[in-house]
């Protein structure tokens, strides 16, 4: 049985959906919320609900289980999510895990995670990093470049922005630093082949797409495939952030995540060919994934939808 924690992301539900039509034995790990917690359907898999801090309701999650997957939630990333709290969340999850004998665990970091980061993000990632190797598991860290999918909270955000503004698109100026995206199917590929690889334990592995790309190029290639032409429009990093503070001060959600800034200041890129090197298949190409921005969508409407929190 393998315990999936934030299933109800999107790299989650593809995670699932990929050991499910595997026919392996997956238990989601749910966290009590008001929001609804989507997962997929027609497939068999279990759940559980506990909360992080309920180290008794973890260990009874874990009954019977081989080895855990531990995600970042996107929500989790946001202002008022967990991302707080993440370190003390891994924490309470090695402690559940060593106390029920569950030896095997995958932590799913992003590329740049240090904890003396001076970028929230990356030092909170560090920090859950460093507890998942002091902690005497058999841990494998996949460290993931940006990830995108037909849910994501990042090329997906984009294109919603482009639709609702138009003429121009403003951007923060990351200048050229790289960025290297990897197709959610390909990051549930590998981490399904983790859980079954002896050699990949104690290891911190770096994953990413088969191409580099600046934020600009990046950005290029997601408008197209949603029929979007915008004129880009460079604005210093500082002007930016103050419009994000002053959204998230006045909009039940702000429509560009402050963790953005954090992601494009430092980039997302590591070795083209580490996937082929670790895993031995080839990672697809952004502009042969993408096409799903090309279906029609009210794009408009779920940005009203993300920013009032029903979404």
């Amino acid at each position: 049985m393998i315990l999936i924690n934030n299933a109800t992301t999107f790299v989650g539900r593809a995670l699932v959906r990929r050991l499910a039509v595997n026919q392996r034995e997956v238990r989601c790990l749910l966290r009590p919320s008001r929001r609804v917690q989507q997962l997929p359907t027609g497939l068999l898999f279990s759940t559980v609900s506990a909360s992080m801090d309920d180290l008794p309701a973890l260990r009874s999650a874990m009954q019977g289980v081989e080895a855990i997957v531990h995600l970042v939630g996107e929500f989790d990333l946001e202002q008022g999510g967990a991302l707080h709290t993440h370190a003390e969340d891994t924490a309470s999850l090695i402690e559940a895990a060593r106390e029920t004998g569950v030896s095997r665990f995958i932590y799913v970091s992003r590329l740049g995670a240090d904890r003396a980061s001076a970028y929230p993000l990356f030092h909170v990632l560090g920090e859950a990093e460093a507890l998942v190797r002091e902690s005497e598991l058999d841990y494998t860290i996949l460290q993931t470049a940006i990830t995108y999918g037909p849910e994501d909270m990042f090329v997906n955000l984009l294109v919603m922005l482009a639709k609702a503004i138009p003429y121009v698109l403003p951007i923060p100026d990351p200048g050229l630093v790289r960025f290297q995206p990897l197709w959610v199917i390909d990051l549930a590929h590998c981490i399904e082949a983790a859980l079954d690889r002896d050699d990949l334990i104690g290891q911190t592995i770096p994953l990413g797409g088969p191409e580099h790309f600046t934020f600009e190029q990046l950005l290029a290639q997601i408008l197209a495939a949603a029929g979007v032409r915008r004129r880009i429009v460079r604005v210093r990093t500082p002007l930016i952030r103050g419009a994000i503070l002053l959204c998230d001060a006045l909009l039940p959600r702000t429509p560009t995540p402050p963790w953005w800034l954090d992601l494009l200041s430092v980039g997302s890129a590591t070795n083209l060919v580490t996937i082929q090197r670790h895993f031995d298949f080839d990672p697809r190409r952004l502009a042969e994934s993408l096409d799903y921005l090309g279906r029609k969508r009210a794009w408009r409407r779920d940005l009203l939808r993300f920013v009032l929190r029903r979404g």
